[in-house]
C-alpha cells in the first residue's frame, strides 16, 4: 500500500512539474523577443530531468539555463528569423502562374521550407546539450534531420499535431508544451547519442 501511494505523488510531482514548467515558458514567451531563450530553457529542464541532472526545482532551473543561454539563442533568434522571414517572402512572391519555373522554384520553396522547419525543432535541444557557436548549432541540426530520418519523421508529425491541436485549444500552451519538449528531448538524446555529436 505504501509503495502505491508513493507511485502516485510521485507521479502527481512530476505532473506538477510539467504543468509549471509549461505556465513559466508561456509567460515567459509574452514579451516575444524572450521566445528563443524561453524555448532553450524550457528544453535544458527536461533535459535535466532525462539525465538525472541537479535537483534544484523547476523556477531555479529554468531562469538558471534562461540566463546561460540567454545571449546565444537570442542572437540566433534574430538569424533565425531573418531566415524564416525570407522563406516567407519567397512563397508570397511566387505566383504560381503556370511557368515551369515558377512551379519548380515553389517546389525547392517548400522543401527549404520543411527543412528549416525540422531545424529549428532540433535546435533547441542542441542548444542546451551542445556547447558550440551559433553556425555550429545549424549544421549540427541539419545534420540530425538529413542523418535521422526515423526520430525526424517521429517528432515531425507529433509537432505538427501538438500545433493542430494548441490552434484549437490555444490554452493547451499553459499545460502541453513542456511535454512536447521532453518527448522531443527523448528522440533527439537517442539520435545524438548514435551520431556520436557533441
Amino acid at each position: 500500500m505504501g509503495d502505491h501511494k508513493y507511485k502516485v505523488f510521485s507521479f502527481l510531482e512530476k505532473a506538477v512539474d510539467f504543468l509549471f514548467l509549461s505556465f513559466i515558458w508561456a509567460i515567459m514567451c509574452i514579451p516575444i523577443i524572450t521566445i528563443f531563450p524561453s524555448t532553450a530553457a524550457m528544453f535544458g529542464v527536461v533535459r535535466t530531468w532525462q539525465l538525472k541532472k541537479g535537483d534544484a526545482g523547476v523556477f531555479i532551473t529554468f531562469f538558471k539555463l534562461f540566463k546561460e543561454n540567454f545571449k546565444q539563442s537570442f542572437g540566433l533568434s534574430l538569424i533565425w528569423s531573418l531566415v524564416g522571414l525570407s522563406l516567407y517572402l519567397n512563397f508570397q512572391i511566387v505566383s504560381l502562374s503556370g511557368s515551369v519555373m515558377e512551379v519548380v522554384i515553389f517546389i525547392v520553396s517548400v522543401f527549404l521550407s520543411v527543412i528549416y522547419l525540422l531545424m529549428t525543432i532540433y535546435l533547441f535541444p542542441m542548444m542546451v546539450h551542445v556547447k558550440a557557436k551559433w553556425y555550429e548549432l545549424v549544421r549540427n541540426s541539419f545534420f540530425l534531420v538529413v542523418a535521422s530520418p526515423y526520430s525526424t519523421i517521429i517528432i515531425g508529425v507529433v509537432t505538427l499535431g501538438t500545433v493542430y491541436f494548441l490552434l484549437d485549444n490555444p490554452a493547451g500552451l499553459f499545460f502541453i508544451t513542456s511535454m512536447l519538449a521532453y518527448f522531443i528531448s527523448y528522440w533527439f538524446l537517442k539520435a545524438i547519442s548514435k551520431l556520436q555529436i557533441n
